[in-house]
């Protein structure tokens, strides 16, 4: 197995749920989905969490930084950008 196959299996306990403008409610399983999501979807491209979460995302693909602490991370993003319910 490579290492981008063992990357794309990292998971959140818990995944994360958020809503890209108007549209349905989107899961977010882990870091791998997450930094996708920063990159290509995030409504927003500011913010101090949504740097940290690009950052962390990327280093926990790496196993530099620790699961859970990403996921909350990634959280504040979606609260700074709006995008919780």
């Amino acid at each position: 197995m490579d290492d981008r196959h063992i990357q794309d299996t990292i998971l959140w306990s818990e995944p994360v749920r958020v809503r890209v403008g108007y549209g349905f409610i989107e899961t977010i399983r882990g870091p791998r989905e997450a930094l996708e999501y920063l990159n290509w979807r995030w409504p927003v491209r500011y913010g101090d969490y949504y740097a940290k979460a690009l950052n962390e995302c990327a280093a926990c693909l790496q196993r530099r930084v620790p699961l859970d602490e990403v996921r909350e991370t990634f959280i504040l993003a979606s609260i700074e950008a709006k995008m919780l319910g």
